[in-house]
Parts: structure tokens; sequence; C-alpha cells
């Protein structure tokens, strides 16, 4: 019983309400104030990211023969350069970056007004987008929802080929070759400066120039991984196939070598005697030469 007046607060004028004629959003986006503290489901939603993609990757890290040191170590930094490096730059590459963006934090989120059916509104008085009268309860285009549809497509592609990519490096030019061709599709629909470039009007966004650099800069990688990585044997690890090993501290021998001395020092008095008359007995029993007969029976 206690779950269904959550239900209807999520559905129903509560957190989300659909149509018509639009996706309407009603959500704080701090849900937990300590102090001065503000946690947010921005931040939330990175830490589910983390746990999620450690999950998703555990059996091909495994198939790999990577340690699960080098995969927390590649992973931390992963998080330093994408909370930090990768946020910043889609908000700095902005020309008027000092004047527009930090004046008016909203529009690093939001995309173009819209008027279609799944354009999303904003209606916390606490939200980014109502921080400024102008867009708080305004339709736009789900920027967001449009990069996390593309983002799910080319993972669902990339666990697809980790089962069957056998050359080192060509599964991160699919995935960089997919992350720029959808930045540079998906910026058509977000709210930001047309800008030209190296006196190019073509009317695009600095992230969409930045996408055909990139795209650029990837063809002769694409050529060099081809021409130089040659694919993995059936049954090698890949993750240090080609790449020279310390030597391992060899344990048997030494181990070996002390067995043999306890053996020689367990030896006793008696089984040397035993040993001795044993050799004496064969030397007993070597057959007499014919000669040697004779003169014993003469």
């Amino acid at each position: 019983m206690g779950s269904i007046p959550t239900l209807a607060f999520l559905t129903d004028g509560g957190w989300l309400h659909i149509g018509p004629p639009y996706i309407y959003i009603n959500i704080n986006p701090v849900f937990l104030q300590i102090g001065p503290l503000h946690l947010t489901w921005y931040g939330l939603m990175y830490v589910v990211a983390i746990i999620m993609g450690l999950w998703v990757i555990r059996g091909y890290t495994a198939r790999m023969g990577i340690s699960n040191d080098i995969k927390y170590r590649v992973v931390w930094w992963c998080i330093v350069a994408g909370l930090i490096g990768g946020r910043l730059y889609f908000v700095i590459q902005q020309p008027n970056f000092v004047s527009y963006y930090l004046a008016n934090p909203q529009h690093i989120l939001i995309g173009y007004p819209s008027t279609l059916p799944w354009s999303t509104v904003y209606q916390n008085p606490n939200s980014y987008a109502c921080l400024n009268p102008a867009t708080c309860n305004v339709p736009v285009q789900p920027a967001a929802l449009y990069e996390l549809l593309a983002n799910i497509v080319l993972l669902v592609i990339m666990l697809y080929l980790s089962h069957r990519l056998r050359r080192p490096g060509v599964l991160m030019l699919v995935y960089l070759f997919g992350y720029v061709i959808t930045q540079f599709l998906l910026f058509f629909a977000r709210a930001n400066t047309v800008v030209a470039f190296l006196g190019l009007n073509w009317g695009l966004k600095q992230a969409q120039w930045t996408s055909l650099i990139v795209f650029i800069l990837l063809i002769p990688l694409t050529f060099l991984v081809f021409r130089f990585s040659k694919p993995i044997p059936e049954g090698e690890i890949p993750a240090t196939y080609g790449i020279p090993q310390k030597p391992k501290p060899d344990t048997q021998k030494p181990a070996l070598e002390e067995t043999a001395d306890e053996e020689e020092r367990s030896e006793t008095p008696e089984d040397e005697h035993a040993a001795a008359e044993g050799a004496e007995v064969v030397e007993d029993e070597q057959p007499v030469s014919e000669e040697t007969e004779e003169k014993i029976e003469s």
C-alpha cells in the first residue's frame, strides 16, 4: 500500500509528469543537504555509473588477463579525466565562457527550445534551468537523454565486439570513432553558439569542429593500428602477449636440491653396511672363467 502513493507522486504532478504535451520534470537537483554540503542527483548518477561500469567490464578484463590492480588504477584516472576534463571542456570551449556560461550556469545543461512531444520542461525552482526565469518552464530538446541513448548503443556494440576482436587497439578505435560521430550529431540539438574555424563558417559549434579534427586524426592512427598491431593467437593472454615479462624467481630448483640433501642425510650406518654387503655379494657372484676352473681342479 505504501508504494502506491509514492508511484502516484512520481508520475502525477510530482517528480515526473508525462504530457500532454511535454515531459515535465520537477526534481530538486539536491537530494540531501548536510550543513553547507549539498549532495546532488547529478553527482549520485556519476557514482552509480562508475559502479555499473566496473560490473559490466569484469568479464572483459578477466578474458584479457588484466589484473584488478591495473583495472582500478585505470578507472581512477578515467574518473579524474571524466569529471574534471570532460565536463569542463564542454564549458570552456565556448567563446563566451566567462560572460555567458559562468554568469548563467543553467546553459551548461539544457538543449534548444523545442515543441516536440518528448521535449522536457524543468519546473523545479531550484533547477539550473530556473536560475534564469526566461528558461524556466520552457520546453527544450532532451539533449542529455539523446546522449545517454547514444552511449548505451555504443556500449552494446563494444561489448559485442569485445568477444570477437583479437587485434589490440581496434576496440579503442571503435569507441573513439563512435564517440566523435555521436558528439558531432548530438550537438545539433544542443543550444551552443555557432562558430567559424580557420575562416570556415559551416554553421557548426565548437564541439563539432573538435569532433571533425579528432576524426581526421583518427585516420592515420587507424592505419598505424592495422599496420603494426597483430592479432593475438587463441589461448594467449592479450594483456601480456608480446610484452617482455620479468623472469619469475626459480623457487622449484632449490627445493629439489634441499630434498636431495635431506635424503642423503637420512641414510643410516645400517643402510650403508647393507649396501656394502650387497656389493660384496655381487662381486662373489661374478662368473668364473674356464682357465680358473682348470687350475682349481688341478
